[in-house]
């Protein structure tokens, strides 16, 4: 009897249909992966967009332009360049910006962190317009190491290529690694830290200090039962405050030979005379060690201007805002940042400094130059002039107060921090 062989031949073909499918399957996937290597390889840092970036990057060193001071926990990049033009919230307000970036076709451009973990958590778990998906797809695929005092640029461009670098910031003063934190408790009171606007921010130039920064953030207290306003809160939890009115117009030194630690006259009167005024909470002030150094004419090295401050202090419990105190209650640091930012932005200025609203000719305890030219606020603004020791100007003392304290009210001007 003659057998039937033609199931066992249609087994066979099925076996060799299946051997010959997973064969083309895995050539097929071999040469995607490959292919998809060759298209990364030229889509991601390829030799022309490294150059351009690195064009970006000159640029933006060239011009002081230190981003670093706007990176935060919550939004840890800056926009460099975005739909066709440079960033002018950010403080790149040079016209050149735009024609160079345009030149080179670019779509996206931002400044962000040295340890790039930090945007690759953020892009993880936020929405954000300003980065698509494709730019987020790249930027998760960067593997580096972290660059001490350098931050990197991402950028994606028209032709659908992708790049990054690190860049040089010759000042630098965020840490790398932000904290995590979106507010802080005072006198029991949580405050929130602000991003954008008016409000209490992170310095960025002294260890855990806090300025309220802006044109009216909520910092008005009740002291004294008078109108105060919080400059800073400090390590510890201590609150520097600064009265909210003129006690009069007075000479920094009538002797006029003095400098705020021999004592001058001022001085004195703080410290012996007016501080008798106080009947209300008086044993919430604590002493403290007024940094009364010398702040360098046309300085536009802040932290330099910090460390000569300090180079000359005095212990006392009233005294008066240093001129880099002055500059650091500005939100707009790009163009605020110094005295001589604050000269060729006057206008500006103006409008993003709650100190400003004091009114004008007023002294800090900071000198200019020598010990006889002590540094004021005048023109509501322009805080980089000088003048001799024996003209009156505007006081309006400043005080710390102890961290132990109770804090009531939300600090607006109709409803103040009461202490308890």
């Amino acid at each position: 009897m003659k057998k039937d062989n033609r199931g066992f031949l249609l087994a066979e073909s099925l076996v060799v249909s299946t051997f010959v499918l997973t064969v083309l399957i895995l050539l097929y996937i071999q040469f995607s992966n490959l292919t998809t290597n060759y298209k990364n390889s030229y889509n991601y840092n390829n030799v022309e967009s490294l150059y351009d970036l690195s064009s970006v990057a000159n640029y933006l060193q060239a011009n002081n332009y230190n981003l670093s001071t706007q990176l935060t926990s919550s939004k840890p990049y800056v926009i460099v360049y975005k739909n066709g033009s440079c960033n002018m919230d950010a403080g790149i307000i040079d016209s050149f910006c735009d024609n160079l970036i345009n030149k080179m076709d670019a779509k996206t451009i931002i400044y962000t962190y040295s340890d790039i973990s930090v945007i690759k958590k953020y892009i993880s778990t936020k929405e954000d317009n300003n980065i698509n998906q494709k730019l987020r797809d790249f930027i998760m695929k960067v593997e580096t190491n972290v660059v001490q005092n350098k931050g990197r640029l991402f950028a994606e461009f028209d032709n659908g290529t992708y790049a990054t670098i690190a860049m040089d910031n010759q000042i630098y003063y965020v840490e790398e690694t932000p904290p995590e934190v979106n507010s802080i408790l005072v006198g029991g009171k949580e405050i929130e830290i602000a991003e954008t606007g008016d409000g209490l921010y992170k310095d960025t130039s002294e260890t855990d200090r806090y300025f309220y920064k802006g044109k009216n953030p909520n910092n008005y207290i009740t002291f004294n039962n008078e109108t105060w306003r919080i400059v800073s809160i400090n390590q510890g939890g201590s609150l520097q405050i600064i009265k909210n009115e003129s006690i009069g117009n007075m000479a920094w030194d009538s002797i006029k030979t003095r400098s705020w630690d021999t004592p001058a006259s001022l001085n004195t009167y703080l410290n012996s005379e007016y501080i008798n005024e106080i009947s209300v909470n008086a044993d919430k002030i604590i002493s403290h060690n007024w940094p009364a150094g010398i702040a360098e004419f046309n300085n536009n090295d802040l932290y330099a201007q910090i460390n000569s401050e300090k180079s000359v202090t005095f212990d006392g419990k009233i005294g008066l805002i240093t001129a880099s105190e002055y500059i650091r209650t500005n939100n707009n640091l790009n163009q605020c940042g110094s005295f001589s930012l604050i000269n060729n932005n006057a206008t500006t200025c103006l409008q993003t400094n709650w100190l400003n609203d004091l009114g004008n000719y007023w002294w800090t305890i900071s000198n200019a130059n020598n010990s006889f030219s002590p540094i004021y606020v005048y023109n509501g603004g322009l805080a980089y002039d000088y003048d001799n020791v024996g003209s009156s100007r505007n006081v309006f003392p400043s005080l710390y107060l102890t961290a132990d304290i109770t804090l009531t009210g939300d600090g607006t001007k109709d409803n103040p921090y009461k202490i308890g």
